[in-house]
């Protein structure tokens, strides 16, 4: 059984940061498959990936598995059973009620000519509240 590596042992190896390393495997410069969300290769693989970046050449892609899916047996389905309420089927939904044209809103009115002591007092009233 070959050994396993896991990002920090190539990294060791490598002595570069486990970063690096991860990038080199999506990149595809190193060769490694996943483990649920971790990166591994193994002995041999990184080996290889060595002596072929050495001489300047990409390393050969992993072969992909073939699964074959069988596709799954028929299982037996028992008829539905009769309910004393069968559900009614759902009433067709309303008809949209036509849009109303928007009004635009009515001028307001000028304000009335006030005194002058009418507005003083108007104003002083304001600043109170």
């Amino acid at each position: 059984m070959e050994k396993i590596l896991t990002v920090n042992d190539v990294a060791t190896i490598l002595q570069v940061k486990a970063i690096t390393v991860r990038e080199m495997f999506r990149e595809k410069r190193l060769r490694g498959f996943k483990v649920g969300k971790a990166w591994r290769t193994t002995e041999s693989m990184l080996q290889e990936d060595i002596s072929a970046l050495a001489r300047g050449e990409s390393p050969a892609e992993l072969p992909t598995p073939e699964v074959q899916r069988t596709p799954p047996s028929p299982s037996p389905v028992a008829p539905p059973e009769k309910t004393a309420n069968p559900v009614k089927p759902a009433a067709p939904p309303a008809p949209a009620a036509p849009e109303t044209p928007k009004r635009k809103p009515a001028p307001r009115p000028a304000p009335a000519a006030q005194s002058p002591s009418e507005q003083d007092d108007e104003d002083t009233q304001q600043m109170l509240f």
